[in-house]
């Protein structure tokens, strides 16, 4: 029988032999989870000067750990590895960036490198633990679109003066007028933390608005889902101020992955011919002159071309994990150039394949052999597609390879695939 019904419904058949998520009843390790998120994203102690003593983020993330210690360690079991080969690519690019030191005898930097990438990793695993179950999931991605609108809110009220947040300074970047020629000063949206940088806040701010999308397109909701068109609009807004260039092509990519993953070639063209044009127009400005003849292409072009010669020097287990900086003078501004040349080919191949695994599952999850039961679930999957597909095309520019929200996107594709009942479940991308 066809996955798919002529009246749209899931045949008995397929019900039937679904598997059933797993799932802890426990809500203890979930609830330490979002406060582990939340300090993550809003970071108090760069709001309140009185907590910069107090390792919260440290003291809660071990709490959790301590109590989700079971569930880590299943994920991180030799059965979960080869079942999931995403975890198997994380686990790999640890391995990398110690043996990346080993490989030139230093064993300073294998230690601290190892140990500040397995926080990291720590976390990705966290994630896919605590994360068990659907319900769970779709709590974890409010939570998430939440932080994202406060995380966002503090920045415009302290971009348009409406109160003094010193950690969120905006950036100053030196631009000319297109009219007129002359030089002049642009300020581009920064936040807190992690995300005090404007092309990282786009990063986040894409996955915010592919979170709202996805229940603003939940009927079930009602019309309680008109509520999320508002941090659409917030989220859009921010980008904009943020006149980030790699930003504006994660978001363009994750709309055209969007819209051809959800509604196939033939809708996607004419949505494309109206949606990217008013994108560009709404945008305008430094954000959408995209050129491999401005100074800032060029100079990340001869980056890559020097990162990729340094790669002879070592090729299978490059030049050492976050030493690009110290041969070059700069990041590579190209995460997959950076993870190459600082991992050599083991490392760099670990770390495409974190990227490129979640998507062809993701894309095989939508294939007409394989049902996702869950009609909520269905529905997200080209929206989280687009997620990852926009935060892999922002970091084509950004050098993040080691920070925890590049592995907590891949991992809520991990967590996806994991929970979303299949039928037939042989069908579960493996």
């Amino acid at each position: 029988m066809a996955p798919n019904s002529a009246n749209g419904s899931i045949p008995s058949q397929l019900t039937r032999i679904a598997p059933k998520p797993p799932g802890n009843a426990d809500p203890v390790p979930f609830f330490l989870f979002i406060l582990v998120n939340a300090t993550l994203f809003i970071r108090p102690a760069e709001l309140v000067p009185a907590l910069e003593a107090v390792p919260i983020y440290l003291i809660l993330i071990i709490a959790c750990l301590a109590i989700s210690l079971p569930a880590v360690l299943e994920q991180m079991s030799p059965r979960r590895l080869v079942e999931q080969p995403i975890s198997a690519c994380v686990v790999g690019i640890l391995i990398a960036v110690v043996l990346s030191h080993l490989a030139h005898a230093d064993l300073l930097l294998a230690r601290t490198e190892g140990f500040e990438f397995s926080k990291v990793a720590l976390y990705y695993f966290l994630l896919i633990g605590v994360l068990d179950s659907p319900g769970r999931l779709r709590s974890f991605l409010t939570w998430l679109a939440i932080f994202i609108i406060i995380l966002t809110g503090l920045a415009l009220i302290h971009y348009h003066g409406i109160a003094e947040i010193p950690a969120l300074k905006a950036l100053e970047r030196t631009d000319y007028d297109e009219k007129t020629g002359e030089q002049i000063i642009v300020l581009q949206l920064m936040s807190t933390g992690i995300y005090n940088d404007p092309n990282d806040l786009c990063l986040i701010l894409v996955a915010g608005i592919m979170i709202s999308a996805y229940q603003l397109s939940e009927r079930r909701i009602g019309l309680d889902r008109l509520l999320w068109l508002a941090p659409i609009g917030m989220f859009t807004y921010a980008l904009i101020l943020t006149k980030s260039r790699g930003g504006f092509l994660a978001l363009l990519g994750s709309f055209m992955v969007l819209f051809t993953t959800r509604f196939g070639w033939r809708r996607a063209i004419p949505l494309a011919v109206i949606v990217l044009p008013a994108m560009f127009l709404l945008s305008g400005g430094r954000q959408t002159r995209i050129s491999a003849d401005e100074d800032s292409a060029q100079s990340r072009i001869l980056l890559w071309s020097d990162g990729f010669a340094l790669l002879k020097q070592s090729p299978l287990t490059g030049i050492g994990a976050n030493k690009y900086g110290d041969y070059l003078g700069n990041a590579a501004h190209n995460s997959f150039v950076h993870a190459y040349t600082e991992l050599g080919i083991l490392g760099g191949t670990f770390f495409l394949g974190a990227w490129y695994l979640p998507l062809w599952m993701l894309h095989r999850l939508g294939t007409c052999r394989a049902e996702i039961l869950a009609p909520d679930l269905r529905g997200f999957r080209p929206f989280l597609m687009a997620m990852v597909a926009g935060y892999a095309i922002g970091i084509l520019s950004l050098s993040r390879n080691y920070v925890v929200p590049t592995y907590m996107v891949v991992g809520l594709a991990v967590v996806f695939i994991r929970v979303a009942p299949v039928a037939p479940p042989e069908m579960i991308p493996r």
